[in-house]
This record gives C-alpha cells, sequence and structure tokens, in this order.
C-alpha cells in the first residue's frame, strides 16, 4: 500500500510541477512580440504557403516562425508536441517523416537524404568515441547507409568501413546522390597533418567522394575531388568551402559545386597576421564521369564571379553581385555549360541593407534592414522574379502587440530561413 501511495505522491507532485511550468512560459509568451508578414504590394499567392524561420533576442534569444498569419515562438510549445515538431526546411522531408515514422526516425539533416520518385536514401558518419568527441585520429569512424524504395516499402540498411578513416579527427556527410545504380556520398573531412619544418601541425580538409554498390553493400570508389593547402615559404594557404547547396539539397543532381580560395597572410609589425584574399574560383565536379569542369566564362563574367555570392538550384548556378544599391544576378546552366541571358538586376533591393536572401522555385527571396533614422527600423520582404528581375510580391515584418516599440522589437529580430510548404 505504500509503495502506491508514493506513485500517487509523484503523479501529483509531477501534473503540479508541469502545470507551473506551461504557466510560466505562458506568462512569459504574453510579453513577447508578435511578429507578421503584411502585403504590401503584389500577389499573395507567393506567401500563402511561406514561412520565415527566425530567432528573437541574443545569446538566449528564442526561436519563432512568422507567416502571414502570426509568429509562434517555437520552444513555448508543449514537451509533448515539441517531440513530435517537424525538424526539416522542406515539405518533402516533414510529410515523409508522418508517412515513414520508422524510416525517419533520428534523421535530422536534409543535406544527407536523396529523394525521387522511387527511393529515399540517407547517409551518415558516426565517430566511435564516447559523446562525440573527436581527436587527431583513431575516431572508428563508420558510414551508415539507410535507404526505403517508396512503391515497395522495401528498406536497404547496411553500414560501411571507411577507408584511411583512422587518419582523420572529423568526417561529414555533404551530399548524397544516386548516380545510375551507385549510391554517391561525399564528405566534408578533417585531418592533422605533421608538419616537419615546424612544431606546429597543419589542418587539412578534404572533399572525398565514396561511389557505393548497394547491391553488394561496399564501397567501390574513394576519391579525394578537392582539399586545402598550405605553403608556409609564402605563407599561403587555399581553403575549400562546403558544398554549395541548393535550396532542395535533397533532389537528384550529377554536380558538386564548391568554392575554393587562396588567402596570403602577413604578420604586421605589432605582432598581429592580416589575411588577404588572392583568387577564389567556383569548382564543379560531375560525379557521372568523375572529372572537374570549367565555367565557360568571358574573363569580364569571371571577375564578376569572383566577386559574387553563388547559390545552387536545380543544376542553375546563380552569382549574385552586390552594387552600390541594388543587386546583379548572373544564371549559369551546369547542363549546357553556358551562361543563359544577361546579368538580371534587382532594384528594388538594396544591397547595403540585405540581412538574407535565398532561391526557391527561380524566385529571389529577399528580407533587408532599414534604418530610416535613428530609432526607426524597417524589416522589408521582396520576391523578385530572376527571368526579369521584377518583383512579384512586397511586404514587411510588422509587430502586433507592442505599442512604441516595434522599431527595438525588429532590431533584436534576425530571420535566416524561408520555406515554402
Amino acid at each position: 500500500m505504500k509503495r502506491y501511495r508514493n506513485l500517487a505522491v509523484i503523479a501529483v507532485v509531477t501534473t503540479i510541477s508541469l502545470g507551473t511550468f506551461f504557466t510560466k512560459v505562458a506568462m512569459s509568451e504574453s510579453k513577447l512580440p508578435k511578429f507578421y508578414l503584411k502585403t504590401e504590394s503584389g500577389d499573395e499567392k507567393y506567401v500563402k504557403d511561406l514561412t520565415m524561420s527566425a530567432g528573437y533576442g541574443q545569446l538566449d534569444g528564442r526561436s519563432l516562425s512568422i507567416t502571414t498569419d502570426g509568429s509562434v515562438y517555437k520552444d513555448s510549445n508543449s514537451m509533448f508536441s515539441e517531440l513530435d515538431s517537424d525538424y526539416f526546411n522542406l515539405k518533402k522531408l516533414n510529410d515523409l517523416k508522418k508517412k515513414e515514422r520508422n524510416f525517419m526516425r533520428g534523421k535530422i539533416s536534409s543535406s544527407q537524404f536523396y529523394i525521387d520518385k522511387d527511393y529515399a536514401w540517407y547517409a551518415d558518419v558516426k565517430g566511435g568515441k564516447i559523446g562525440g568527441t573527436y581527436e587527431h585520429k583513431n575516431n572508428h569512424f563508420k558510414m551508415y547507409i539507410d535507404g526505403l524504395d517508396l512503391q515497395n516499402k522495401d528498406r536497404f540498411k547496411f553500414k560501411l568501413d571507411i577507408p584511411e578513416e583512422e587518419n582523420y579527427s572529423y568526417i561529414s556527410v555533404e551530399d548524397v546522390q544516386l548516380i545510375g545504380k551507385e549510391l554517391v556520398v561525399t564528405t566534408y573531412q578533417n585531418k592533422t597533418m605533421d608538419n616537419t619544418n615546424s612544431d606546429v601541425n597543419i589542418d587539412q580538409t578534404e572533399l572525398v567522394m565514396y561511389r557505393i554498390n548497394v547491391n553488394q553493400k561496399k564501397i567501390v570508389d574513394r576519391k579525394v575531388i578537392n582539399k586545402s593547402s598550405n605553403d608556409q615559404k609564402t605563407h599561403t594557404h587555399t581553403d575549400i568551402q562546403n558544398l554549395i547547396q541548393e535550396s532542395d539539397e535533397t533532389v537528384p543532381s550529377k554536380y558538386n559545386v564548391f568554392k575554393k580560395t587562396k588567402l596570403k597572410d602577413t604578420v604586421q609589425t605589432n605582432g598581429e597576421t592580416t589575411t588577404e584574399e588572392l583568387r577564389n574560383e567556383v569548382v564543379i565536379f560531375n560525379l557521372e564521369n568523375n572529372k572537374d569542369e570549367t565555367l565557360n566564362l568571358s574573363n569580364e563574367q569571371k571577375e564578376q564571379v569572383m566577386q559574387s555570392n553563388v547559390i545552387l538550384e536545380n543544376d542553375n548556378l546563380y552569382f549574385i553581385t552586390n552594387g552600390d544599391k541594388d543587386l546583379s544576378v548572373l544564371k549559369y546552366n551546369l547542363n549546357n555549360k553556358k551562361v543563359e541571358g544577361e546579368p538580371v538586376l534587382i532594384s528594388k533591393v538594396n544591397s547595403n541593407n540585405l540581412s538574407n536572401y535565398k532561391i526557391i522555385n527561380r524566385k529571389l527571396y529577399v528580407i533587408t534592414n532599414n534604418i530610416e533614422n535613428p530609432g526607426k527600423v524597417n524589416k522589408d520582404f521582396i520576391i523578385a522574379d530572376l527571368a526579369n528581375g521584377q518583383s512579384v510580391f512586397e511586404g514587411k515584418i510588422e509587430v502586433k502587440n507592442i505599442k512604441g516599440n516595434a522599431s527595438k522589437a525588429l532590431k533584436k529580430l534576425q530571420v535566416y530561413d524561408f520555406k515554402v510548404e
């Protein structure tokens, strides 16, 4: 009987504690600003299913989503609904999670998926160290492959030994593709190399491609498609950035695209080191023929590309260059290996106030921070058609429940992604 009384007491205390917790959360949320996207001009169909992912506050800020209807603070949901929350910024992955819960269990990174009409594939690399702490080598990395036939629900699940894994301190999956009947997994890897001319070891990063025969469940080819380099004599080093990702990283593509930058370090008289960018280039690797491809550009276009940010969508590269007040967008078709049309000017966007942007379905989604005067902050939102540069929607983020302090609240708001359901 005593045992049951103890259980009853625990149940009551737990209920009271949860009630107190959720009451405090509700009270704290009522004091937070409510944001929403207000339409200024254009077709509202473009924002009907749009969700902005944002953060409010500084170091311990609250994450939230913003739509035309209002905002929802993610961490204010109950712990039970939070356990079932969406982790992905892609509707297809959230839909797949609802339909195939067993397959999607434990998977959270969009870049590790490949999805077509017949199959879903996922790749991950895990180390053997407790707590995920990585040392210089011997982390016992393994690659885990999980596939699902979307038609007949057959499952393909296995793990692989990674060649030379003992030399690396870090391995992460950057891209997954199905090329023919083979799975191609591209990883970003780091290893520490002994420097015989110095007491300082050098970290080298590599992009490595693994070609996997899924029927035989083995790696049939391993290729380092690019790596960083260091020249101590000239104090120059080459960095490779992670793959330039698409707005939908799961779609079939036969290309890996990344940037390679050559930097020069100079030690000043005061002992500080300054870094100068000497050159940067966009590198294209064709997964079908295992070869690099060069961009077919004029000298003028090459100069523009060096000053541009790069976005990849549906095998099209978009080079976005900041002008004095606007944006210029150059489109390059990877399949046709040429620039398509002239650079498109987005005159509605002031590049000096640019906060974040993304390309979705050949439309440029832009959020800007406009400071009209010291104390007046606007966050404007524009969707521009990349075919002609014309805006198809213009709006701004407004605050519902705060009077007089709207600019203060907007200043603390950071929008970092856009999602169209």
